[in-house]
């Protein structure tokens, strides 16, 4: 099979990028492991080989379309827990007569999208389950 029909660690970014994401720039290499995180709970939950080398970047073949969507919904799930992580490290300010605590709505709104997007991978990967019905 020619490379230039594999599916790339770039394919999977780009439909990652789709996401909405932060203002901030997320290094390339953390983007690469998420993937790589992502390859692997893919493979676990549905028990296929999707092929991909870290090393060059690319799946052994080209993937369907909801392969690639799963894939980048995962990455943006270690986003999410990536930036609840940040979230939560922030404190509020307290006082005797103050109680600054804005970043309490930014975690909950935080966790919220966290819990939603691992529920979309969910039914994501249930969907391309094979029925164990006949």
């Amino acid at each position: 099979m020619a490379d230039e029909k594999k599916t790339t660690f770039a394919d999977v970014e780009q439909k990652f990028h789709s996401m909405p994401l932060t203002k901030y720039e997320i290094p390339e290499a953390l983007e690469a492991e998420w993937l790589s995180t992502a390859v692997a709970d893919f493979e676990l939950n549905l028990g296929c080989d999707l092929g991909y080398n870290e090393e060059t970047r690319k799946f052994s073949g080209k993937l369907k379309s909801i392969a690639v969507r799963t894939l980048a919904q995962m990455m943006y799930v270690s986003y999410l827990q990536r930036e609840l992580s940040r979230v939560m490290a922030l404190n509020g300010i307290y006082g005797k007569d103050v109680q600054l605590t804005g970043q309490d709505a930014t975690k909950r709104v935080t966790k919220q999208e966290l819990d939603d997007q691992i529920a979309k991978v969910e039914v994501l990967l249930h969907r391309q389950k094979d029925p164990a019905y006949g």
